[in-house]
């Protein structure tokens, strides 16, 4: 089997030569788990190179057929799952065509309106797919046993029960780096990966409401044991040369004995004298008396997702901790010489710009290693989407084109972009995107920050630069062409409003031509039928 992470655009955007490319570990979980149940299963990884018509020749060369093909999905990559699977099946009509991940399970019904698609696997992918594939070789034509599966069946679109999540991490398979060194060595790709990427545990117990996890794990939580996680460590570490290792989970420390467990084994190995860790948790979990183990097992850094400076918003989007919680998790970190990274929405349902401000001038105020902003996506699955999705301030354009950061288009002079996904009625989109740009710019252009960057040291986790740039005089005209962006978007971020508006509405007619046209235009793949067109249209 082939599985597939597309990409609809380059990663990272404007900032793609200067962003680490992140190893995309849901498919690799997937091959893992395939091939330990004695199926062949490749990776291809779009954001290192597109397949074609032709490239997908060679990747398909020793696999058998007919062909399976495995998509992961996410919202900002539906566009091409549907360009691909159209491709794939115009290309082998025989194969079939299977797609999962975040937006799949969310909205499997769109993705059958296209005939390309033969299946889709919600939820925890493992174990479905396992099923459907080995059922697929035998020759099996009724699926309707295999729990957490969507299809066509007599020209109506069925959904089996969800499928139980997997209770023990430890039974899976260790993460399969070496598949992805492979592929990068057969596409001869420039490109490679920040290594430093390991997952430990799935599922975070929480309700907020504009998170697509418990979409996917209920409101459970799991792990994997201290020998599973230090087995991986060292792989990455003493065989891949990785030194900062950025641990996943969406909640790290939520369970405390599982931290010290994890800590203890990390110091027994000695990996915490070979690697820095970084982790993401919640400020309610973090803990006085983990903290220090966690410093003395090489952590060194944390990111706390704040989301919302002010109380009221943080009560509208449940997210269930205080400001006070983070402002005592921060200082927390800060007292054992953690560095800190908080992580901000803009966009959410009746915020204002007085009330952005605010948040600004809160996470300031903790005096964070590092802050990002990003704009509202109101993802499928999520509370938030069904509250937002029938309002006239939500923009879907096209299979979901614009559901991308807004720092990820970020051209000069700032309005080179798609429109935003959502828009709170107490704000322009103009007003919304300048916001957004300002104080993540402003976030960047500190003498420590700067220099962090510089010394590859420190700095933003989504921006990093060549070692031994200096080095390199065609590495200087990158940098210096992506200064003159950041600086020309600085300036414009901070021209009065009204200003701004107006050279947009008077002087760039353009924009506003491309904007109507694309919250009117459904991009419709070749190969579909015509009911399939007009449901799309609809």
């Amino acid at each position: 089997m082939l599985i597939i992470n597309p990409a609809n655009a380059e990663y990272g955007g404007t900032l793609s030569r200067f962003t680490p490319l992140s190893l995309p570990m849901s498919i690799g979980c997937l091959a893992a788990f395939l091939t330990a149940h004695g199926h062949k299963a490749k990776i291809v990884d779009e954001e290192v190179g597109k397949l074609d018509w032709n490239s997908i020749e060679e990747e398909v060369r020793d696999l058998p057929k007919p062909y399976l093909f495995g998509i992961t999905v996410l919202t900002a990559q539906v566009e091409r799952v549907f360009e691909l699977s159209a491709m794939l099946k115009a290309k082998y009509p025989d194969c079939t065509v299977i797609a999962g991940g975040y937006h799949a399970t969310a909205m499997p019904e769109e993705m059958l309106t296209s005939e390309s698609i033969d299946f889709v696997v919600r939820g925890e992918g493992e174990r479905t797919l396992l099923t459907l594939v080995e059922g697929l070789r035998s020759g099996k034509t009724d699926f309707s046993d295999v729990m957490g599966l969507s299809m066509r069946s007599e020209g109506k679109i069925v959904h089996t029960p969800e499928a139980p999540l997997i209770k023990d991490l430890d039974t899976l398979p260790s993460f399969p780096y070496d598949l992805f060194v492979n592929m990068l060595k057969k596409t001869r790709s420039r490109s490679s990966y920040d290594w430093g990427f390991i997952v430990t545990s799935r599922g975070c117990p929480y309700k907020c409401s504009y998170c697509s996890q418990r979409m996917m794990t209920g409101s459970t939580y799991r792990f994997k044991s201290p020998p599973a996680i230090v087995a991986e460590l060292d792989v990455l570490i003493n065989r891949f040369g990785a030194k900062d290792i950025f641990f996943l989970d969406d909640n790290f420390c939520y369970k405390k004995s599982r931290v010290k467990e994890v800590c203890d084994a990390i110091i027994a190995s000695g990996l915490h004298k070979k690697g820095r860790f970084s982790l993401q948790t919640r400020a309610d979990n973090f803990y006085e008396e983990v903290v220090p183990m966690m410093k003395a097992a090489g952590f060194n850094s944390v990111g706390f997702g704040l989301e919302a400076g002010v109380e009221r918003l943080a009560k509208l989007i449940h997210k269930g901790e205080t400001l006070q919680q983070h402002a005592e998790a921060v200082r927390l970190a800060q007292k054992y010489g953690m560095d800190v990274a908080l992580f901000m929405i803009f966009g959410f349902p009746t915020e204002t710009h007085a009330e952005r401000v605010e948040s600004v001038r809160f996470a300031n105020s903790l005096k964070p290693t590092f802050i990002k902003y990003n704009n509202l996506m109101p993802y499928p699955g999520t509370p938030l989407y069904e509250d937002v999705k029938d309002t006239p301030r939500f923009h879907k354009v096209g299979f979901w084109v614009n559901f991308t950061s807004a720092l990820s288009e970020m051209g000069l002079p700032l309005t080179n972009r798609k429109p935003l996904p959502y828009v709170p009625e107490t704000s322009s989109e103009l007003e919304l995107t300048r916001d957004v740009i300002r104080y993540n710019l402003l976030s960047v252009f500190r003498p420590k920050v700067l220099w962090g960057v510089i010394t590859r040291k420190h700095g933003p986790g989504w921006f990093k630069l060549k070692a031994r740039w200096y080095f390199y005089p065609s590495e200087w005209g990158h940098i210096l062409r992506l200064a003159s962006i950041l600086v020309g978007n600085f300036i414009v971020s901070f021209t009065p409003l009204f200003l701004f508006e107006w050279w947009v509405n008077a002087m760039n007619p353009r924009l506003q031509r491309r904007v109507s046209v694309a919250r009117r235009s459904v991009y419709v793949p070749s190969g579909w039928s015509a009911a399939s067109q007009r449901k799309a249209m609809a």
